[in-house]
């Protein structure tokens, strides 16, 4: 596949960054820090305002004074717009809410001010076919991120409340979530026909599998000072281009490329539980420095998309 000359360009500053210790709690926290200092005045009232509406907004702020002073208001504001970046895998073992994509999920209670109770495990990602070894190639059917992404991106600016308030944390996590090339594609050989979700089904060691090896590639710090300090370092590192794309559809296309590139460099094997993977010497750094240049533009991104539809 041809790659355009911006991809290109961007791909090749992954390789001037330092290595350091995204998309556990770590990285999501990490894009939406570098999120919530680029936006606008107008779209960072909204933001904060649909927020505080939120039904777990509580739990957004805990820990953070209340003083009555402007900058613990401040302070608490920035905290819920990074705390709800998380709130969509906080979810996934949250009992109040249920798998909705097992075949025997049980509906549990509604609860005031959510749309629904699901958990919505397959919004998280979209499996792009890769088939390196011509392999028939199989597409995820949607619900998924490719479907919905833009659909809440679109929702958001034209909501009631409730919805919008409901959207937002969505839109941050998987806005994030899609800058991470494992969410965006699944590698699909003659000896794996369904494919390896993402690289959740590589094994790799020490005693992990593939996708976990790029979730965690900024870390496991989710301290305030952590994410702040990394997320200043990481923007001073990768400075925002000029335009900035707000096409979830191309964000997807470049995280599968990205994957291609970088992510599946060690051949057709998948490894197993028993006999993993022993991955190149410099893939953990390499992978360090493709995640802080994504982490970036997942931050500068996200921001770019809230400040066009929440003016």
């Amino acid at each position: 596949m041809r790659i355009s000359g911006l991809l290109t360009a961007w791909i090749a500053t992954l390789f001037l960054a330092l290595p350091a210790p995204a998309w556990n709690a770590t990285g999501h926290r990490v894009i939406a820090a570098i999120a919530y200092e680029r936006l606008t005045p107008a779209a960072r009232t909204r933001v904060d305002g649909l927020l505080r509406a939120h039904p777990d907004y509580a739990a957004f702020i805990r820990g953070i004074p209340d003083r009555g002073a402007p900058d613990d208001a401040r302070a608490r504001s920035r905290e819920a717009f990074i705390a709800a970046a998380v709130w969509p895998d906080n979810i996934k073992g949250d009992p109040r809410f249920y798998d909705d994509t097992r075949k025997d999920a049980q509906p549990t209670p509604s609860l005031p001010g959510f749309p629904d109770m699901k958990r919505h495990t397959n919004w998280h990602y979209y499996d792009t076919p890769y088939t390196p070894d011509g392999a028939k190639s199989v597409k995820q059917a949607p619900p998924n991120a490719l479907s919905e992404l833009p659909r809440l991106i679109k929702e958001i600016g034209k909501a009631p409340a409730p919805i919008a308030a409901y959207d937002l944390p969505w839109i941050e996590h998987v806005a994030g979530d899609v800058h991470q090339p494992l969410h965006c594609v699944s590698r699909i050989l003659k000896s794996m026909p369904d494919g390896d979700a993402g690289g959740n089904r590589v094994f790799v060691t020490p005693g992990n599998n593939l996708h976990a090896v790029w979730d965690g590639a900024l870390g496991r710090d989710t301290s305030d000072a952590f994410v702040t300090r990394l997320a200043a370092d990481i923007v001073k590192e990768h400075p925002a281009p000029s335009h900035i794309e707000e096409s979830p559809k191309k964000w997807i296309k470049e995280g599968a490329e990205i994957a291609r590139l970088q992510v599946y460099t060690f051949g057709l094997e998948t490894g197993t539980r028993e006999h993993p993977i022993v991955l190149p010497a410099n893939y953990a750094e390499n992978a360090q420095r493709v995640a802080r240049a994504q982490v970036a533009m997942a931050g500068y991104r996200l921001a770019a998309v809230l400040n066009d539809r929440l003016k």
